[in-house]
């Protein structure tokens, strides 16, 4: 490590760059060769990251451990987290753990979203079980004590990351049922943007929603669907919403529709 960090001097830009690429490849290599150690080897990375003040030794011990093969490395992520007080260390260890992407994992990262007061380290949390199947019924459950809006969000991207009907369900309620307009309007993108045409039975109820907005963000979502359905509701809408700003969205949807 000490050959790998020396100072290195005075350089010019080239030979910085350079040496700043092949320390990066050496640290790759030796972060591959510690997570091939196996079983055991996350109690000697552990013992090794405690032991350093190293800021670049410890980023490699702890991405190591986000991919050995060794049953003891989530719950040793986990001591590593209770015991590290330095926010970039936190979150790089809660990543590592959602590289890990097993049932230990998931319910260990569900504990820092579910009791972690810093907001930031529970977004980090969300992003590290964003597209996990298995997380799926921790976000939805904990969406509801989710208190931090950008929290929420997030959580929500992470669901529509999932890409399957728990996940789309999910959305749904979160669109026809919160109580923050922002975070309805979000949930209403994520269905938009990962199901399409598979939501527009949910594009259709929010159509009748009493909130001018929802139903404005609806539209919106409805012209991204490019079949007989979507037409049929924009050409209800831009004739009968009593809201002339909703029933201007869904004709200019329809023109453009027209036009294509």
């Amino acid at each position: 490590m000490k050959k790998l960090y020396a100072y290195a001097g005075a350089l010019k830009w080239n030979d910085a760059k350079a040496l700043v690429d092949r320390r990066k490849e050496q640290t790759k290599a030796l972060e591959t060769q510690l997570a091939g150690l196996g079983e055991g080897g996350a109690a000697a990375i552990a013992a090794a990251y405690k032991e350093t003040d190293d800021a670049h030794a410890k980023l490699m011990f702890i991405h190591a451990l986000g991919g050995i093969q060794d049953p003891a490395a989530d719950t040793t992520l986990q001591a590593m987290l209770n015991g590290e007080t330095t926010f970039s260390y936190q979150r790089e260890i809660i990543m590592a753990l959602g590289q890990r992407q097993d049932a230990e994992s998931v319910a260990i990262l569900g504990q820092v979203l579910a009791n972690q007061t810093d907001s930031q380290l529970r977004f980090a949390s969300v992003q590290a079980l964003s597209g996990q199947p298995a997380a799926l019924p921790v976000l939805t459950q904990l969406f509801q004590t989710e208190t931090n809006p950008e929290v929420q969000k997030q959580m929500i991207l992470a669901i529509g990351a999932t890409h399957n009907d728990a996940a789309q369900s999910a959305l749904a309620g979160i669109a026809e049922g919160s109580t923050d307009i922002a975070i309805r309007e979000t949930a209403i993108q994520e269905l938009a943007r990962v199901f399409g045409g598979g939501a527009l039975g949910v594009f259709s109820q929010l159509l009748d929603d009493p909130n001018e907005a929802i139903r404005a963000n609806a539209v919106t979502a409805v012209a991204q669907v490019h079949n007989d359905g979507a037409v049929a509701l924009l050409q209800h809408t831009a004739s009968s919403d009593s809201s002339e700003q909703v029933r201007a969205s869904a004709q200019a949807a329809l023109s453009a529709a027209t036009a294509q």
